[in-house]
């Protein structure tokens, strides 16, 4: 079974084009689900999920919704602990990476003879800004964790559930995606990249790319984590 995990974050205007988006796509596979985590929204999305908790129109879906917010990461592995699949995969709920991306890493880990492997995306058509900030927080990264790292926040991630009982140190925050891929290195995954297109974001913003002073404040957060990370790994 594969389990899809998506944390929103002031995401109320996506919910229903996401899970949507997904009954399209349900003709199409079965035995999966798809855990929707409400990470302590403050527009509204508390009072939706509350709906469809109640509302059979996502049979696929189930809903966690807490509060106050306590980060990406914690969302993301609230939702993987609620996981019943032998698959895990996680995506955002900006729309920015299409749902069906997930379905295409799945496909490529059950084609592949190697099962200790994380799929994860590799963004094409972004804006140049966009590619340079990825290409040199991963150079950093790289150069600190001494090993290759290339578009570290690229989503779809998908792998085996028996990568979980080695995330006993998961970051609350966005810093979950370097996490898993060095743990994961450091354990004799190999990483497979599928291209996916990198889509204009539908609604809301960015709670850290909306101005350079969360994005400085994010890079400043992430090197000392990537700093932190390196004694672990």
């Amino acid at each position: 079974m594969l389990s899809i995990i998506i944390p929103f974050y002031n995401e109320a205007a996506n919910i229903i084009l996401v899970l949507d988006t997904f009954v399209s796509i349900s003709k199409y596979y079965s035995d999966w689900e798809l855990i929707c985590v409400d990470d302590g929204s403050i527009d509204g999305s508390d009072k939706i999920f509350k709906r469809l908790q109640t509302d059979n129109s996502y049979p696929f879906a189930k809903f966690i919704s807490y509060s106050p917010n306590r980060g990406y990461g914690n969302a993301i592995m609230t939702g993987v602990r609620a996981a019943s699949g032998e698959i895990i995969a996680w995506t955002h709920s900006d729309l920015q990476t299409a749902p069906e991306d997930i379905f295409r890493a799945y496909d490529a880990f059950q084609n592949s003879l190697d099962k200790k492997i994380i799929i994860k995306g590799w963004r094409a058509k972004r804006k140049l800004s966009q590619v340079i900030f990825s290409f040199g927080m991963a150079l950093v990264a790289s150069l600190i964790l001494r090993r290759k790292l290339t578009e570290i926040n690229a989503q779809p991630k998908l792998f085996s559930k028996e990568i979980v009982k080695l995330l006993k140190g998961a970051p609350a925050d966005f810093s979950l995606d370097l996490y898993l891929l060095c743990i994961a290195g450091n354990n004799g995954y190999k990483i497979k990249t599928i291209d996916v297109s990198f889509r204009a974001r539908q609604h809301g913003k960015s709670s850290w790319a909306d101005s350079w002073k969360t994005k400085l404040k994010t890079i400043w957060r992430s090197i000392k984590y990537i700093w932190r990370l390196r004694k672990e790994v």
